[in-house]
């Protein structure tokens, strides 16, 4: 049989327990009882060092260790504390609200702008496609008035014509 299952064995067997019930210190009693409720030996071991500790100055001939732990008491600020509180808590809750506001209104602004844009580059690309348009028809009548016109077609030059 193995070390282990002897050992959990003699945990659930009823010595155990009559092994526990008879240890003098009340508090290695408790710390008995939580280490087994909780499956960890951090109670035992507090305990255990607790009980070297003590035992170490009563050898070195110092008095015991008493260690209460008291909860600490609840503050209770003055009225006036409580009123500076007040004052805070409303100041920042409008300082929120007016960042909320700022931050709605600087998003709608964006959108308004970007609407514009939008709007803008539309008639801007529009007018880039009539001006390519106008362009192409300029071109066309260019060219046609290159092959019809007979001063082009001869090289004779315009200002000789002239005078």
């Amino acid at each position: 049989m193995a070390a282990g299952s002897k050992r959990s064995e003699y945990i659930c067997s009823e010595k155990f327990f009559r092994d526990i019930s008879e240890l003098q210190d009340p508090s290695l009693r408790r710390a008995t009882f939580a280490s087994l409720e909780s499956g960890q030996l951090t109670p035992l071991l507090k305990e255990e060092l607790k009980c070297r500790i003590q035992s170490r100055r009563l050898s070195e001939g110092k008095e015991e260790l008493h260690v209460d732990f008291t909860s600490p008491s609840k503050f209770q600020p003055r009225p006036d504390e409580i009123e500076k509180l007040n004052k805070r808590r409303e100041q920042n809750r409008r300082a929120a609200r007016k960042f909320r506001q700022k931050k709605r209104k600087d998003g709608d602004n964006l959108m308004k702008e970007a609407e514009k844009l939008d709007t803008d580059n539309t008639s801007l690309q529009e007018e880039i496609a009539k001006l390519y348009e106008e362009r192409n028809k300029l071109e066309e009548i260019l060219n046609d008035h290159t092959h019809k016109c007979q001063l082009v077609s001869t090289g004779q030059s315009t200002s000789a014509d002239v005078t």
